[in-house]
């Protein structure tokens, strides 16, 4: 079977929201080096067989050539990803831990350059002295979003479960048209986004000063792990103090409230946090072909540093500008406008997402994967323990919050760039973010994972 990329003719064209990601990545790239990558890690009771792993990962990417892929621009001015036609080359590295804490190999993992020669993607296996195993998936965000990483990882487990995938390889969509048409509507969408961008001009922002210099710096991790009990009872009190189904809005005011009480021991400036929010678009009955590519909405919430300690207060700025955006349709005019921005060159454009705040883009990002794609109980025969994902933040702002749900059990990563955050300040955060949660003190018990 020839794979499904080959009816793309070797091109798909991005989106609005595919070039908004790729001007973070360049603006990352700009500042610090680095790119605009993230890793999704899969604990294991033991470690998986490296050379069956390996081949696993060869004959699948040599199915998806899309994985070799990068950013062009067509004749008319849409950019588009070439597709290649030479199989891409995904590099396994194996890494044996003397003792039995993984962070700072993870860490290292997260913080290497993604992918070989023009792949998007990497791996690496970790064995710790305790006999247990971690798959770490490093991705290039251009190709890939959270929760498509997911739906990628879920059928290379298939695939080295024995299972065939031809048909699931046939369903993925990697057509997209150009979008050059419906100009007067994108541009009457894009006058309401420019109006909420317009407003930021006015905002006195609160954020965390980034170190000098940025080249080379890597980023850090911290992980807040929450058991089955301690995630229903969270549950419980979202439903109760935030409504129903506003899980993502009370975890968003805890992560607010707890990187405040760092700004607020800092006597930071600033009258309001910018919080950057990405929220997947990915419909369930589209999902398994949706694997690629970036299908994500943006909403923005603006949050008086005033009502950072009133939790009420909080949480109806967030729950009435959540319903006010949604209402609005800032989320589909930003989609909308966008396209029309893809002529702008990448360079420009990238500069452009950074003037309504005067060079930043947000005082920090969040993210909520409340129901991820992978969710299987055993992965090559052994038994899945946890699923972590470890972004790095674009920069600016390079400091964020991502909380995920795998199974029955929440775990959190607090992301910064290295010397935005000192470790007490990280063990702060944790502190006040679980506290803030569970309703009741918090101490700094997570794993506070250096820099490799």
């Amino acid at each position: 079977m020839k794979p499904p990329m080959r009816r793309a003719r070797q091109r798909r064209y991005l989106t609005g929201i595919d070039w908004i990601v790729a001007a973070m990545d360049r603006a990352t790239r700009r500042s610090t080096g680095g790119s605009n990558a993230s890793q999704i890690v899969i604990e294991l009771d033991a470690p998986p067989d490296a050379r069956r792993f390996s081949e696993g990962v060869a004959a699948l990417a040599g199915r998806l050539p899309v994985l070799g892929g990068r950013p062009a621009r067509a004749w008319n001015l849409a950019p588009y990803w070439r597709i290649p036609r030479r199989r891409a080359d995904v590099p396994v590295e194996s890494i044996r831990v003397e003792g039995t804490d993984e962070g700072p190999a993870l860490t290292a993992l997260a913080n290497a350059p993604v992918g070989g020669r023009g792949s998007c993607l990497a791996f690496g296996l970790v064995t710790t002295a305790d006999g247990r195993g971690f798959v770490a998936m490093r991705f290039d965000h251009r190709l890939f979003d959270a929760q498509g990483a997911e739906l990628f990882l879920d059928l290379l487990r298939r695939k080295l479960d024995g299972e065939d995938v031809d048909d699931a390889l046939a369903g993925i969509s990697l057509s997209e048209p150009s979008h050059l048409n419906a100009w007067r509507r994108r541009y009457e969408t894009g006058r309401l986004f420019m109006r909420e961008v317009r407003a930021l001009r006015s905002v006195a922002p609160v954020v965390f000063p980034r170190p000098t210099p940025l080249r080379g710096r890597a980023f850090r991790f911290r992980r807040m792990t929450f058991d089955a009990d301690a995630t229903a009872a969270i549950r419980a009190r979202a439903d109760r103090e935030a409504g129903f189904l506003m899980f993502m809005p009370y975890v968003a005011a805890a992560a607010a409230g707890a990187l405040h009480t760092v700004a607020r021991g800092r006597a930071l400036p600033g009258e309001e946090y910018v919080v950057s929010v990405s929220v997947g678009q990915r419909p369930p009955d589209a999902m398994q072909a949706e694997v690629f590519f970036n299908r994500l909405s943006f909403l923005l919430f603006r949050l008086p540093a005033g009502a950072l300690d009133d939790r009420a207060a909080l949480l109806g700025a967030i729950r009435g500008q959540m319903y006010e955006q949604v209402k609005s349709g800032f989320a589909a005019a930003a989609a909308e406008s966008s396209m029309l921005m893809r002529i702008v060159p990448l360079s420009l454009f990238s500069r452009m997402l950074l003037w309504p705040m005067r060079g930043e883009f947000a005082s920090f990002a969040f993210s909520c994967l409340q129901d991820g794609a992978l969710s299987a109980e055993r992965f090559m025969g052994h038994g899945v323990r946890n699923v972590v994902h470890m972004p790095l933040i674009p920069v600016p702002p390079g400091l964020g919050l991502v909380a995920h749900r795998f199974r029955d059990r929440m775990t959190a990563t607090l992301c910064h760039l290295d010397g935005v955050l000192d470790e007490a300040e990280a063990a702060t955060v944790e502190a006040e973010f679980r506290a803030r949660l569970q309703g009741a003190a918090g101490r700094p018990e997570g794993e506070a994972h250096g820099a490799g």
